[in-house]
């Protein structure tokens, strides 16, 4: 009884992650496609919110560690902005791959 219901989550989870994936994929090819071409995501954010941006360089200046600003967020910040969700989608995709392989026997 136990790996039915196992088996169901893992179903559940891998059709889940599957259209998650598949809905990033397509808001990447989107953004790709709409935005102004190499757009960074910096750029796009400082577009939609102004303030974000800079509440971000506020926190680095008063402790943020500047490891992290420095290795992190600032690559993040000047990648293309359709790469972000065409990475979730890559990983979701990814994962549903694995929860379904795991059903056969």
């Amino acid at each position: 009884m136990r790996t039915a219901h196992r088996a169901d989550g893992r179903r559940i989870a891998a059709k889940i992650m599957a259209a998650t994936g598949a809905l990033a994929l397509v808001a990447s090819f989107a953004m790709a496609t709409l935005l102004r071409p190499f757009m960074s995501l910096g750029q796009l954010l400082t577009s939609i919110d102004q303030p974000l941006l800079m509440a971000w360089d506020k926190a680095e200046r008063s402790g943020v560690s500047l490891w992290l600003w420095g290795n992190v967020a600032v690559p993040l910040l000047l990648r293309p902005a359709w790469l972000m969700p065409a990475m979730l989608g890559i990983v979701c995709v990814g994962a549903a791959a694995h929860l379904a392989w795991g059903q056969r026997r």
